[in-house]
């Protein structure tokens, strides 16, 4: 065990402590965090309607209300439209806020002007053609790429253009105001020329794109593909392959083992991998969103390709892996309470159970510890992939209906998959079980830090 943990300290941390500083994931990392106002307002919006207010909602179905019943009729002609309308100025400009939030971010931490920054990266989003969607086949509804269709552009852009734009600052190619003029304004002029180049660049790069022969758009995009743009590109080379690849179980994974992994030598796992979580299955989980409240019901593991709901989406991790925190530490929790003969791990467990129960395991991750623990490191990994796969699979099966609402992080364990599914009995036994086999993995650890205290003792 020795040698192990030695190898990771040597091999793993070094990289991981480099990704988590590396300051373009760092931008990308606290962007998508940014936006989480927005992504929860959106969410919860479609939820309430999907769950309370619509004729076609789950309360309606359960009571068998219609939409000329009296409450039904209300929320349907007052309500309902009132919440679908704020999608528009939620999820459906997650790639258009995207762009500012990481082109600023970078900004701010070069000691740049962030704000003209932020704005110079919008101009360039949306050059590129983010107000054009001509694609029938995926999200039909969506009439741009400002949403969630535009993510992963907007991640390409929110890194670009401050590259660029600093690289002609720092030369000093920028017009010079005389000190009487009010900061605020020469910041502007300060603007100016690299503002100008960059949106010229972006311009050019929508005019070359055209003029290249593209194969692969004529079957998603008809006639449209004869007037391509950058965001065409990125659907079917880089967004439809990732999508794919990301229903299977490889990817899911290898993300479900290193989170527990990066959390034993202190390191927040789901912070660090969220670069590569948030573009992928944090996508999806908008895509399911908005999907769903446009009527589709049929799941698939091409979800931007066939138009389909995605099986494994961000909150399938929170739904089905993470009860009460990564490695499923709410389990632990219940059994140092029912079998440990340790006093100072019995206290901390009983002060980490109320965080545990809201999915914050800080407490007993330090306070056990987990970190750095040879005993519980074994069942703090091992139980996450068994987890997850049962996850996934009752989720391909159809057992577990897919993720469809966004619900915040903090919901309870078993609470969350039926909330996040619209009650999807399956999804809420699956939940359970797993709950329950998290717990059993934990407990022979436990009487196992029993002996072994014992005999330190």
């Amino acid at each position: 065990m020795e040698g192990i943990i030695q190898f990771f300290e040597d091999k793993l941390v070094p990289i991981a402590a480099k990704i988590g500083n590396q300051r373009h994931l760092i931008a990308i990392r606290d962007a998508f965090a940014a936006l989480m106002p927005l992504v929860m307002a959106g969410a919860v919006a479609l939820l309430l309607n999907n769950v309370v207010f619509s004729p076609t909602g789950l309360l309606s179905t359960f009571v068998g209300g219609s939409a000329e019943s009296g409450f039904f009729k209300f929320t349907g002609e007052y309500i309902s439209p009132i919440l679908a309308t704020m999608d528009a100025g939620t999820l459906s400009i997650l790639g258009l806020a995207l762009a500012f939030a990481i082109a600023y971010l970078r900004a701010q931490n070069e000691g740049q002007d962030a704000l003209v920054t932020g704005t110079i990266s919008i101009g360039s989003f949306i050059i590129l053609g983010a107000l054009g969607r001509k694609n029938q086949m995926i999200a039909p509804w969506i009439g741009h790429y400002l949403g969630s269709q535009g993510v992963f552009v907007a991640l390409i852009v929110g890194l670009i253009v401050p590259a660029i734009y600093f690289a002609i600052v720092n030369r000093n190619l920028t017009i010079k105001m005389p000190d009487t003029v009010p900061p605020a304004v020469s910041r502007g002029f300060t603007g100016i020329i690299p503002g100008t180049v960059v949106l010229f660049l972006f311009a050019a790069v929508k005019f070359a794109i055209t003029k290249v022969q593209w194969s692969g758009l004529e079957q998603m995009f008809g006639e449209a593909a004869a007037n391509p743009n950058i965001f065409m590109l990125f659907e079917v080379y880089i967004a439809k392959p990732f999508a794919s690849i990301s229903q299977g179980p490889t990817l899911i994974l290898i993300i479900t083992i290193l989170v527990p992994i990066l959390w034993f030598f202190g390191l927040h796992g789901a912070n660090l991998l969220a670069p590569v979580m948030s573009p992928i299955y944090g996508n999806l989980q908008n895509h399911n969103l908005q999907a769903y409240a446009q009527g589709v019901r049929d799941v698939g593991f091409d979800p931007l390709g066939q138009n389909t709901l995605a099986y494994w989406v961000s909150g399938s991790w929170d739904a089905y892996v993470w009860h009460g925190g990564s490695g499923a530490t709410l389990p632990l929790i219940l059994a140092i309470l029912l079998f440990s003969k340790l006093r100072d791990q019995k206290e901390v467990a009983r002060l980490s159970l109320a965080p545990g129960i809201f999915m914050i395991n800080e407490p007993v991750l330090f306070g056990i510890p987990i970190v750095l623990n040879p005993i519980y490191i074994i069942p703090f990994v091992l139980n996450q992939p068994v987890l997850a796969m049962i996850g996934y699979y009752a989720s391909i099966s159809g057992f577990a209906g897919p993720i469809v609402n966004s619900i915040p992080w903090t919901t309870p364990p078993v609470l969350n998959a039926l909330l996040a599914t619209n009650f999807s009995i399956g999804a809420g036994i699956i939940a359970a079980v797993n709950f329950a086999i998290a717990f059993a993995f934990y407990v022979p650890f436990v009487f196992v830090a029993n002996r072994a205290e014992g005999i330190e003792a």
